[in-house]
Order: structure tokens, then C-alpha cells, then sequence
């Protein structure tokens, strides 16, 4: 398991705290406004933790080929360590400029830094979610733009089914809440892992097991 990824597992427990003082809050009106608050905070720190995820596991591939490359029993050509000086430049300015982490950003970052998909690993078969990788990643995009919306103040989404109550709006429940934090603990782990197999076909490079 990479250090971005103990990291990730690390910042949700931020949301699991909300979760819990969801549990101690009374019903009435008052108080389901109280939980909203704490629905819309819970999604925004899942997204962020997300997010920055990939940053850190792109800059933690880095640090080993950095590390490696210098080691002296490895006799890396003095042109190999300038070329690769240089590209560590490039990735790590790319990963400055990452904001938004959709399918498309996320696959991008990761492909132009390594030559790495973590596409094909999204498939997610088990239980009641029989999802390719084309429904994990319109799923993924859903929650980031819910991020976005409730980060920049703008109504939640009014076109996506499983976002609507009752009443034919958008809203964000407990069991919604829940459903967003198990989505992107699956993305992580199954990115963590295919990455990792990634950097050491491909690369010979190893994250921490």
C-alpha cells in the first residue's frame, strides 16, 4: 500500500467523525438542516481526499525513481539522471495544475506522468453494483461535479436519478454520504494496486507493500 494511499484512508477519518455526529443528531427541522451541512462537508472532504490521492501518488513514484536513480550500485548514466530531472520538473508542474479530478484528468495526469491507465482497473462487480468501468467513471464525474456545485454554491445536480428525493430534487442523504465515501475507497484501492503493478512492470520501481 503507497503512502498516498495511508494518507487518503487517513484524511476520511475526518468523515467518519461527521458520520458519527450525524448519528447524535436529533430529528426536527432544525436538525435536518444540521445534517445536511454535515452530507455536504462529508462529500467535498471525500473529493478532496480523492484528489489529492493522486497528487501524492504521483509525486511518492517520483521520490522512488529519484531515490533509485541515485543510488550508486544502480550506475545510472549522469545524461539519465538530467533527462529525468527534467521530466520530474514537467510531471510535478502538471500535478500543480491538477484541480479537478474527473475520469479524464485523473486518467490523463497518471498517463502523460507514467504511461498508466487505472481505467480498466475501475470495473466493480460485486454485490448490487454490476458497474463496467464507463458507469464507475460517470459515477466519479457525478461526485465531483456535486463537489463542485456545493463548493461553489450552486444547486445540486437535477439530472441524475439516484440524487433525487421524493420530491423530484436533487438532495444529498446519510445513505448518500455513505455510498460517496465506499466509491472512492474502492477507486483508491484499486488504483493503488494496479499503479503499483504498473511501476513495477514497467519501471522496476516498487511501492511500499
Amino acid at each position: 500500500m503507497s503512502e498516498a494511499r495511508s494518507s487518503f484512508e487517513t484524511q476520511l477519518g475526518l468523515v467518519d467523525q461527521l458520520i458519527a455526529i450525524h448519528g447524535k443528531l436529533r430529528a426536527g427541522r432544525g436538525r435536518r438542516y444540521e445534517q445536511d451541512a454535515l452530507h455536504r462537508a462529508g462529500v467535498v472532504l471525500t473529493v478532496a481526499a480523492w484528489q489529492a490521492y493522486v497528487e501524492k501518488v504521483i509525486r511518492e513514484a517520483l521520490d522512488l525513481i529519484n531515490v533509485q536513480m541515485r543510488d550508486p550500485l544502480a550506475a545510472s548514466p549522469a545524461w539519465s539522471m538530467h533527462i529525468f530531472q527534467l521530466r520530474r520538473s514537467a510531471i510535478l508542474n502538471a500535478v500543480k495544475k491538477f484541480n479537478t479530478p474527473d475520469d479524464v484528468k485523473v486518467r490523463d495526469l497518471f498517463q502523460d506522468s507514467f504511461d498508466f491507465s487505472p481505467w480498466p482497473s475501475w470495473e466493480w462487480c460485486q454485490g448490487r453494483r454490476q458497474w463496467n468501468q464507463s458507469e464507475t467513471r460517470r459515477r466519479t464525474n457525478t461526485w465531483v461535479l456535486v463537489r463542485h456545485s456545493i463548493a461553489h454554491g450552486f444547486e445540486l445536480p437535477g439530472d441524475v436519478d439516484w440524487l433525487q428525493g421524493d420530491n423530484g430534487q436533487a438532495r444529498l442523504t446519510l445513505n448518500l454520504l455513505n455510498e460517496c465515501r465506499k466509491h472512492f475507497v474502492f477507486l483508491v484501492q484499486q488504483t493503488d494496486r494496479a499503479f503499483a503493478a504498473h511501476l513495477r512492470v514497467s519501471h522496476g520501481v516498487a511501492l511500499p507493500a
